[in-house]
């Protein structure tokens, strides 16, 4: 009995470890099937003390101090809060940049980007040629490229507002990253002192706030490409204070941001969608007019528009029916696409109005004659009033006409409804059938009671 048990076991146990991993490889696949999300990284370096300084033809001295690296970076991570989850954005900003704190948060990056995630590394702050300028030392480019290629995510993107930015596109640029550099290899990036950030990184943060005009395609999302496209000539023209007055020929105004794109993915990255809800509902300011992935929103505080993710879906609901004041409502028709459900999926971006239709309520009273017509009427449309002319058989009532918004002795009439309606319809009571049922009902109660009296007295 041993002999046959324990082959059988030996391959039951086989078989468990053979599958076992399969199921294990299949795990993530399932996980990776989830919805994109941005995961960035925003590092602002400014320097404790800086050495160096520029000087224009008159010998004026210009220190090249960047006072603004962190506020670049931290407006940068504002910027995007509606577009990632705020555990999603890490920033390290000045004592925290050095060579350890910027590894550390590109491996965080790593360890949370999926493949059909996006991730962002941001740095402005000083460098050198090839050479990253952190707290304490230097991140070569290479050591930065390896660093980066530790990120899963098919969508790297990089962006340097630095000096020298462009010499890191050989190293960086690689592995599908798509790197926004401020300069070219041999020039400088400067701030603006006026703006509180540099400039490059300005005309980014702009590019967001202007976001029909960065989208030169005109399909609500922008890509990398058409941000570069807004922010370089912007860049170029921009006149960074401290460097006004110095000669055309010198580097201290020069600046021309550089970009690189695979060339197997030129054009079709785009990052962010841009929706817009419209509606032409006329609502007090506390009414809720829009639910956006399951926030409610009153009038007053709809936004101008939703900045999402490329890639994501979202959902939008709208109130059937709103009620404007007694006897005024508006009413669901559709969206500017023809859909006639209250609820929208979204999967890019785009316009979409909600369309309602404003109606009156007509009231038609009276206690007698079955009155026709009462109801909820479109805006401008035709209504038919309709009652019976005689109502009651002991008691009669008949129908004298009409009073309210409506005048008139036809039964049957039709009114054009341009807001809410109250018509009475009016009677005159006749009694004269009922005098006579009590004339009856007395002859006849006398007669029974005299008949009554006569028939004792026979009796007797």
């Amino acid at each position: 009995m041993l002999k046959k048990t324990f082959p059988i076991f030996l391959v039951s146990v086989i078989m468990a470890v053979l599958f076992t991993p399969i199921q294990a490889l299949h795990t993530p696949a399932l996980a990776e099937s989830a919805e994109p999300e941005l995961w960035a990284v925003f590092v602002g370096v400014k320097e404790p003390q800086c050495p160096f300084c520029v000087f224009d033809a008159e010998w004026n001295i210009y220190p090249v101090q960047l006072k603004h690296p962190d506020d670049s970076a931290r407006d940068m991570a504002t910027k995007l809060l509606p577009v990632a989850d705020e555990d999603h954005i890490k920033l390290v900003l000045n004592e925290q940049g050095t060579n350890t704190g910027i590894y550390y948060a590109i491996r965080w990056l790593a360890e949370n980007a999926r493949p059909n995630d996006t991730a962002l590394f941001y740095f402005c702050g000083h460098s050198a040629f090839e050479y990253l300028g952190s707290y304490d030392y230097m991140v070569q480019a290479s050591q930065l490229a390896e660093w980066l290629d530790g990120i899963r995510s098919q969508n790297v993107v990089v962006i340097l507002d630095t000096c020298y930015a462009g010499s890191f596109s050989k190293e960086l640029g690689q592995n599908g990253r798509i790197v926004l550099m401020s300069c070219q290899q041999y020039e400088s990036s400067y701030e603006d002192r006026d703006l509180k950030h540099l400039v490059f990184t300005h005309y980014i943060l702009q590019a967001f706030d202007d976001f029909r005009v960065t989208d030169t395609n005109g399909n609500y999302e922008l890509s990398a490409e058409e941000i570069f496209d807004y922010a370089s000539p912007k860049t170029v023209n921009e006149i960074v204070a401290p460097f006004a007055n110095l000669p055309a020929s010198s580097s201290g105004n020069v600046q021309h941001p550089t970009l690189y794109i695979p060339p197997y993915k030129y054009g079709e990255i785009n990052l962010f969608m841009q929706v817009v809800f419209n509606s032409n509902a006329d609502v007090a300011a506390d009414a809720t007019v829009l639910t956006a992935d399951g926030k409610s929103y009153l009038s007053k505080e709809l936004p101008e528009s939703f900045n999402w993710l490329c890639g994501t879906t979202h959902r939008l609901d709208i109130p059937t029916q709103i009620d404007i004041e007694d006897g005024t409502r508006l009413m669901f028709i559709s969206w500017n696409d023809g859909d006639v459900s209250s609820s929208k999926i979204i999967t890019s971006g785009g316009e979409h109005t909600a369309n309602y239709q404003t109606q009156y309520k007509l009231t038609v009273q009276s206690p007698y004659g079955s009155p026709k017509g009462s109801g909820w009427y479109s805006s401008g449309s035709e209504a038919t009033v309709s009652i019976n002319a005689n109502d009651g058989s002991i008691i009669q009532h008949t129908f004298t006409g009409w009073s309210g918004d409506l005048t008139g002795k036809e039964t049957s009439v039709s009114l054009t409804i341009d807001g809410p309606k109250t018509i009475r319809a009016n009677w005159e009571t006749n009694y004269t059938r009922f005098y006579l049922l009590i004339l009856v009902l007395v002859i006849v109660v006398a007669g029974v009671v005299a008949w009554s009296i006569m028939r004792k007295k026979r009796t007797s």
